[in-house]
């Protein structure tokens, strides 16, 4: 195609283009007009850009940024224009440091330049970090917490609000050093004066201030960041030992005042020859802190390198500090590891110094550690804070009708870190409800003191919350209407801080039907007793919006209660009765209790209704109120009989006493019994009742009158008092007399037998009590009962059978002598009886249980019975069993009867006194001495005789026995000859003709005796054998009872000198001899338990231990 022809075909081309063109742009103009969903601004970066901004890498490997108070960063924010508009718009862009309290640090905004769509704009602003707030968990070394960028955009046209505002949290260190080991002197190159870095320094071990500059020196290699860091070695050496080198966070001061925040340190400032102030943590600042550095290398055994606080010079007891070692370090070059430590609760309020410390024993040392990075994170308090509000109220508001009470719950919490001074404070739009005098809201809070329409709380403390209620009572009668209401809290400390919170409520009061029923009775509005009467206030009012008439019911739990409603003069009112609105009136409810009323509360409601309303009622349209009914207790108490004459005989009298319960509640009394003289021992079958029923429980105790023997004759009283075990005060009584008339009785007393007796064993005696338990003077005649076997006659009566004249309640002792038949045995009982001479059918007895030969608590056997044919000592074996499950003290004795004219016999010395085991067996040992002259001269060929060996129980009353039969042999004179040799021994024979003569003079003595009916008896010296000797010398004279003195002692045993032999006609004349010369009866008669025959023999002894 020519140019001629294709130029009409571009110009044609233009126009079209020129069309499209028009059209698009004027309708991208009316989309910009009128903003859209596509015309959306929204902030889309935030950056700070500082030298001093500072990289920490989380524990999931990104990295975020911080900073250290003091530090100045650059804040950069960039927002976008969304959508493909062609004509610009202005945004308006404020950024705030928002604290995590909630308020706001500081706050900076600008305008961006009119943006296009897709445009986006960047501005910046410098900020300065007045306050540290960075937490560290030092378990996982994630970094959080940090002051609040908050980057916000606004355009009137953006109706897509979500992206409007992002935040950033920027965590700000109290402290920070890269750790270029800029306080080294060594490179004579210190830094700039009040720039807090850290100096080395050597401490003695004391606490005393610093003596050098220590061992901590700059190292240029491998650092983590930056390009030094520190090292407390030599380069290529181990580290020195003995020492105690730290690393000071310090500053060079002007003068000696480093101000705020900082002390000075005496030793560092010698050291250095000018000031040096070291940084102080004020732990009573803080919330929280941390440490942490980046370290690598190893230590030898018993040192260490520690972050450290100290107070003072860092004497130990005043230093805390974290090992490295605990957290493990790489040992590799280069290889650097996180040591992180929380000394928060170790802190104690108190100011500390800080830095890192290293020290060696003085063993063998390593290449030691090397440190870098060193942060101090941490939470400093500020005076600011913030509430947060929470409350119950309706998002939509109150609907409500009049006379009610709208409850509103809030809880405050401080989200500060001092204790915030708070005032609340309540109003309503309608200032008529906000009457001074009677303002219709009530706040009740943690001030116990304040109500009103603004209440002081107590100082909330850090973190802490409150909680709060404030009501607002709609007043009775309200007419239908809008209202507002609103509740806000203020800052009422140091801080001014302003208001702190809001809330606000729509209130709509409504039309309704309301009535409101009080009074101001309490709870337990009255207290009757059956068949009384009262009158109980109350108050009425319409507190609805409408005119109504009511009515008042009232209902009772229980049956036959009567009530009306009166006027306060008494009159019964008519029901309905007519109100107007918020018209109220006084009325009475008169109350009578039923005649049998139980005692207890009694819950009853009062109600008011309205007939005509056609609709419920709002509002508190019952009461309800209790009526105590108290216990009435009354009693009825009544005797069968209330004169009595009775003897003192111990034949019991009864007498019934019935009770009557007249009150209305169950009861149960306690009795209790008052006599007019103890003598009279009368007592009550119960001591209390059993539960008697209200109206006409009743029941029947009995009186006991045992009328004791011995009761003097007079008029006695006893005097029932029964008493309310629910209310002591209450009791009742009733008194019985009673006539005691003239009386005989008689006593014996009960004798125990404290040891077991052998029968056929010597005399003893017994004394028995007599005692006149009459009320008048008597005699008593004496009798014995006596039991088989045992015989008794009664001593010291002075007139026949007789007592002397007793006086009531005067005692005499009557002695009986006693034995026991060789036959006897088992437990044999003694009677002795006492008849009353005056009333000859009165008598009494006591009675004594004797143990007669073996109880079957020891046991005696042998297994052989002796058989002697030749002269000599024998020997036989006894046992003795211990039957019982205790031990037992025994005694061994010995009775020979009349064998003693053939043979001595003893028990061994060493078996006749001894303890017996529980269940335990002993041998004893008899011995058995005959003379040959005496089986030569047996009538028969051969003689049965028997001994009998007794085992007496020191410890119980027993006494076992056993018959030893024992076998003589009669033996021929010339078996006793001795054989002879055959030739003649002159010698031998002049001792057998000696010997022959003496025999046959034996044998003349003996056929004399025997002639003249009496025997010579062989006494035997041994132990035991005395007894013998006293039996063959005195016949049948018992042996001297045991005296119970102290003084009193066995005759002393005669010695082994045979005695001379004495006649049976001598014995008896010495015998009688020595009874007309027996020493004097002492002037209270007898021993207890002796004979006349026992004294004559045995008196003077015991006159002689007894004296």
């Amino acid at each position: 195609m020519n140019m001629r022809k294709s130029l009409p075909f571009l110009l044609v081309s233009l126009l079209l283009a020129h069309s499209v063109i028009y059209f698009a742009v004027d309708g991208a103009e009316a989309t910009v007009g009128r903003g859209g969903s596509t015309d959306d601004f929204s902030v889309i970066d935030i950056s700070v850009n500082s030298s001093a901004g500072n990289q920490w890498v989380q524990p999931d490997g990104s990295v975020i940024t911080y900073i250290a108070k003091g530090d100045i960063v650059d804040i950069s924010v960039e927002v976008k224009r969304g959508g493909n508009a062609l004509t610009g718009s202005i945004a308006n862009v404020t950024v705030e440091m928002v604290h995590p309290i909630g308020f706001v640090l500081n706050t900076t905004s600008w305008e961006t330049v009119p943006m296009l769509g897709s445009q986006s704009y960047i501005d910046s602003f410098v900020w300065e970090a007045t306050v540290a707030h960075s937490i560290l968990d030092v378990d996982t070394n994630e970094l959080h917490g940090g002051i609040i960028i908050r980057a916000s955009v606004f355009n009137p046209s953006d109706d897509r609000n979500t992206n409007d505002i992002m935040e950033l949290p920027l965590p700000v260190a109290i402290a920070q050093d890269d750790m270029e080991a800029e306080g080294d002197p060594r490179d004579q190159s210190l830094p700039a004066a009040s720039i807090p870095t850290f100096y080395g320094g050597e401490f003695p071990v004391d606490g005393s201030d610093a003596n050098g500059i220590g061992i901590w020196q700059k190292d240029t290699s491998e650092s983590i960041l930056g390009e030094s860091h520190w090292r407390h070695a030599n380069e290529n050496s181990d580290y020195p030992s003995a020492s105690r080198s730290r690393l000071v966070f310090a500053f060079r001061g002007a003068n000696s005042n480093c101000g705020y925040g900082a002390s000075l340190d005496g030793g560092l400032s010698q050291t250095y020859y000018q000031y040096m102030c070291k940084m102080q943590l004020n732990s009573a600042g803080l919330v929280s802190a941390q440490m942490h550095v980046q370290t690598w290398g190893q230590m030898g055994a018993g040192d260490y390198v520690a972050l450290e606080l100290w107070r003072g010079n860092g004497a130990p007891q005043s230093t805390i500090s974290h090992n490295f070692a605990e957290d493990l370090p790489s040992s590799n070059s280069g290889s650097w590891s996180n040591i992180s430590w929380d000394p928060t609760e170790d802190l104690g309020g108190h100011s500390w110094s800080y830095g890192l410390l290293f020290q060696s024993d003085g063993s063998g040392a390593s290449s030691g550690m090397h440190v870098d990075d060193f942060a101090l994170f941490g939470v400093e308090k500020v005076s600011e804070y913030t509430l947060n509000v929470s409350c119950d109220n309706p998002t939509s508001g109150y609907t409500t009708p009049p006379n009610n009470i709208l409850p509103m719950y809030c809880l405050v919490t401080n989200n500060g870190y001092m204790p915030a001074s708070v005032k609340i404070q309540s109003n309503v739009s309608n200032d008529t409800w906000m009457n001074p005098s009677l303002p219709m809201i009530r706040i009740d809070s943690a001030n116990p003191n304040q109500h009103g329409t603004t209440v002081m709380l107590p100082p909330i403390p850090a973190g802490n919350t409150s909680e709060m209620w404030i009501n607002l009572s709609i007043p009775a009668g309200a007419e239908v209407q809008q209202q507002v209401w609103q509740v806000w809290w203020e800052d009422m400390g140091s801080t001014q801080l302003g208001e702190m919170g809001r809330i606000s409520s729509d209130i709509a009061v409504t039309e309704q039907y309301g009535v409101h029923l009080s009074s101001t009775a309490p709870l337990l509005a009255a207290s009757l007793l059956p068949g009384e009467s009262t009158n109980i206030p109350f108050k009425l009012q319409n507190a609805g919006n409408r005119e109504a008439g009511y009515t008042i019911t009232s209902n009772f739990q229980t049956q036959d209660w009567i009530s009306y409603v009166t006027d306060l003069n008494g009159s019964i009112v008519q029901m309905p009765m007519p109100l107007g609105k918020g018209q109220e009136t006084q009325l009475l409810l008169n109350v009578t209790a039923p005649e049998k009323a139980t005692p207890g509360d009694v819950p009853f409601s009062l109600r008011a209704v309205c007939p005509s309303c056609g609709q419920s009622l709002f509002g508190n349209d019952v009461i309800s109120k209790k009526i105590e009914v108290p216990i009435l207790r009354t009693l009825q108490i009544n005797a069968e009989e209330t004169e009595i004459e009775a003897l003192a005989n111990a034949n019991q009298r009864i007498v019934y006493i019935d009770l009557l319960n007249l009150g209305n509640d169950d009861e149960t009394y306690t009795l209790d019994l008052q006599q007019s003289n103890w003598r009279l021992q009368a007592f009550l079958s119960s001591d209390v009742t059993p539960v008697l029923d209200a109206w006409d429980g009743e029941t029947t105790v009995a009186l006991n009158l045992p009328m004791p023997i011995g009761l003097a004759p007079s008029l006695y009283t006893a005097t029932i008092v029964a008493t309310s075990e629910d209310d002591p005060s209450v009791s009742e009584s009733v008194t019985i007399n009673i006539d005691v008339m003239d009386t005989s009785a008689v006593s014996v007393s009960d004798r125990t037998a404290e040891q077991s007796y052998i029968p056929g064993g010597v005399s003893q005696s017994m004394r028995f009590e007599v005692t006149n338990d009459g009320n008048q003077d008597d005699r008593f005649a004496l009798s014995m009962e006596l039991p088989s076997g045992m015989n008794a006659q009664f001593q010291q009566l002075v007139d026949g059978d007789l007592t002397p004249v007793l006086s009531p309640g005067e005692s005499y002792n009557v002695s009986v002598e006693f034995d026991f038949d060789e036959d006897a045995k088992g437990q044999l009982i003694l009677k002795v009886i006492a008849t009353s001479v005056n009333s000859p059918d009165v008598s009494g007895f006591g009675k004594c249980t004797y143990s007669v030969g073996s109880q079957n608590k020891l046991y005696v056997f042998a297994s052989k019975a002796p058989v002697i044919a030749e002269e000599g000592t024998y020997q036989v074996t006894v046992d003795v069993e211990n039957k019982i499950d205790d031990g037992q003290s025994v005694t061994m004795d010995l009775d020979q009867g009349n064998t003693n004219r053939y043979y001595a016999s003893s028990i061994k010395s060493s078996d006749r006194n001894f303890w017996l085991e529980s269940r335990a067996q002993r041998t004893i040992t008899v011995e058995f001495e005959i003379q040959a002259t005496t089986l030569e001269n047996l009538a028969n060929d051969s003689m049965l005789t028997s001994v009998t060996v007794w085992a007496t129980s020191n410890t119980y009353e027993d006494a076992a026995s056993f018959e030893i039969f024992v076998t003589l042999q009669r033996m021929s004179s010339s078996d006793s000859a001795s054989s002879s040799e055959d030739s003649v021994d002159w010698v031998g024979i002049a001792i057998w003709v000696v010997g022959g003569i003496l025999i046959l003079t034996m044998l003349g003595v003996l056929i004399v005796i025997l002639n003249g009916g009496e025997e010579e008896e062989e006494i035997e010296w041994e132990y035991g054998g005395y007894e013998d000797n006293i039996t063959a010398t005195y016949g049948s004279v018992a042996a001297a009872p045991n005296v119970s003195t102290m003084a009193n002692s066995a005759p002393q045993e005669p010695s082994n000198t045979e005695p001379t032999t004495t006649s049976a006609n001598e014995a008896d004349i010495a015998s009688s001899e020595t009874q007309s010369q027996g020493p004097p009866i002492p002037s209270q008669g007898l021993p207890e338990g002796w004979t006349m025959e026992q004294w004559v023999h045995y008196g003077q002894e015991w006159l002689d231990n007894n004296k």
